[in-house]
């Protein structure tokens, strides 16, 4: 017999976890993790006991849920579990800033926590919510697997919306002030990029500060005082500006080190050597500074010099509105592979109005959500 839908909370909501418990857990950022020894790792595999009866969804056993945790409303969280080179990791994810790793052995990564002995309170509480929670699961797969389904928050879900759809709905105005469709005929119709016989660091710089002006505006001084706005500007008295065997130097020198930043590890002024002959690479891999790459792009092309264009697939669909956006909690600034130019958050109302966020939601694709399942 079906449950009713407030039955099912109160199932699914017994022993939850409160927004204090999770404030109180140590944050993860990147790749860090949070190793603990003693009680809270005995209560890590224990919780790994209790996950251990659902099926793996994953590399390194891994497995996971969804869950809500009760505070001024009741926000979804993932909870996982893996194994790695006998190491037990448990993850708590909220959003993108609200992420818990935590691991009972010393890993590369790890870090310790210097309130343990209070840790292990919450970690309790984890222990026997989850417990719970699997008991429950287990009793009616399906049940709980349609209960997210149905009431998991589209702000904790993954899909795909088509570019010209969601422009239509939230025009895009990051390009204000560029002359778009020249951008686009550049990148459709390419040609030879200008070709030096000789590079030298003095030439470089001259052509860098018209990249770097392009973005930033107008700078005083001469070509090697601007270039010292870069991340490797000061680093330049140390070579020959007139030699191309200390360019060589110099590039080899910065190449691991942003050495040919216009905007600082976004948009890059790359000297390429092919044939006997230099030319020049203008590319960016970071969606949100597009605008500061055609802006270079057109800097360099006023002056007379092309350059060879990268990501050209990704930004011609990006313009012309031909490709997706992922939606995603976890949304950052690079383009994406296939034809996913980039990636966003579900806005809120507040920020759009309500129409426009049902709009989005019914315009997107959302991935399917990973199925619970018991141990076979």
């Amino acid at each position: 017999m079906k449950m009713k839908f407030n039955d099912q909370k109160k199932l699914y909501r017994q022993n939850a976890l409160t927004q204090s418990d999770i404030l109180y857990l140590p944050d993860s950022r990147g790749l860090d993790v949070t190793v603990v020894s003693g009680k809270c790792a005995d209560i890590i595999r224990s919780i790994h006991g209790s996950m251990s009866r659902l099926a793996p969804m994953g590399d390194d056993e891994r497995r996971s849920l969804w869950f809500e945790v009760k505070g001024k409303r009741w926000e979804w969280y993932r909870l996982s579990v893996s194994t790695y080179k006998n190491r037990h990791y448990l993850y708590i994810t909220g959003d993108t800033y609200d992420h818990h790793v935590f691991c009972d052995k010393e890993d590369c990564n790890s870090r310790h926590c210097f309130y343990e002995d209070e840790l292990a309170e919450i970690f309790s509480k984890i222990e026997k919510y989850v417990a719970g929670l699997v008991d429950n699961i287990l009793s009616a797969p399906e049940q709980y697997n349609s209960y997210v389904e149905k009431y998991l928050s589209y702000y904790r879900r993954e899909g795909l919306i088509k570019r010209s759809v969601l422009n239509s709905l939230i025009p895009d105005n990051s390009y204000d002030g560029i002359d778009i469709p020249r951008v686009i005929n550049l990148y459709e119709n390419q040609v030879e990029p200008t070709l030096f016989s000789e590079m030298t660091l003095r030439r470089y710089m001259h052509y860098w500060r018209i990249a770097y002006e392009a973005v930033y505006g107008k700078m005083s001084g001469d070509d090697v005082e601007v270039f010292r706005h870069s991340s490797k500007g000061h680093e330049a008295r140390e070579y020959n500006l007139d030699s191309e065997d200390d360019f060589r130097r110099w590039k080899s020198d910065v190449s691991p080190y942003h050495g040919f930043d216009v905007v600082y590890a976004r948009v890059h002024l790359y000297p390429t050597y092919t044939n006997g002959q230099w030319h020049f690479y203008v590319g960016t891999g970071s969606y949100w500074n597009l605008d500061d790459c055609f802006r270079a792009v057109i800097g360099l092309s006023d002056a007379g010099i092309s350059v060879e264009l990268g990501e050209v697939d990704h930004i011609l669909g990006i313009l012309k509105e031909t490709d997706y956006v992922e939606i995603t909690p976890y949304a950052y600034r690079y383009m994406q592979g296939d034809d996913i130019g980039s990636q966003m958050k579900l806005p809120y109302a507040d920020e759009v109005g309500k129409v426009v966020i049902k709009e989005i939601v019914a315009n997107t694709k959302w991935n399917k959500l990973e199925k619970v399942s018991p141990l076979a």
